[in-house]
């Protein structure tokens, strides 16, 4: 009986020690998602273009293998679909914005996830939405070399787009 009593002791500790870890967590996820929309509201402010419904946001950090998967979503004031091009100009601006605080933190990425809203949308219409996945080392490359562009970002993206060792994915449904 006692046995039985210290197992059921030992099971509600770890239960407590795994829910406080899970609060922990999500309550420092919840400050850098803080940080991050901040950085993205100040670089990519609503209204920046006419394309620009609002600023983009974090919709979400995902975790796979002690690494960090941002999801931004970027809500374009669009009626027709964007080429990958012209949504890799906002990708590069929203990239530029939040991979250096993620660095400064000492976290890994393994890649971003970066949703496009656009088309019609309304009570009976839904608006369309596409991701594109850009792995960490090109991000690093787009921030660390003056010369790499959203231009030569889009043209590796879809280089690396199908290819089975790489994440990368683009214009994909979400």
């Amino acid at each position: 009986m006692l046995e039985v009593v210290a197992l059921a002791v030992v099971a509600v500790l770890v239960g407590v020690a795994i829910v406080g870890s899970r609060r922990w967590r999500s309550h420092e996820h919840a400050e850098l998602i803080d940080e991050l929309d901040d950085q993205l509201a100040t670089a990519l402010p609503a209204g920046r273009t006419s394309h620009l419904e609002r600023s983009p946001t974090v919709r979400r950090l995902e975790v796979d293998d002690e690494q960090l998967i941002p999801v931004v979503r970027i809500d374009l004031g669009m009626a027709d679909t964007p080429s990958t091009a012209f949504a890799l100009e906002f990708a590069a601006d929203a990239l530029e914005a939040i991979h250096p605080v993620v660095c400064e933190r000492g976290l890994e990425v393994s890649q971003y996830e970066l949703e496009f809203a656009f088309g019609p949308s309304g009570l009976f219409v839904g608006g369309e939405c596409r991701r594109v996945t850009i792995p960490a080392a090109m991000v690093d490359r787009l921030c660390e070399d003056d010369r790499y562009r959203a231009f030569d970002l889009h043209r590796a993206v879809k280089r690396a787009d199908g290819d089975p060792a790489s994440p990368t994915a683009l214009w994909v449904e979400c």
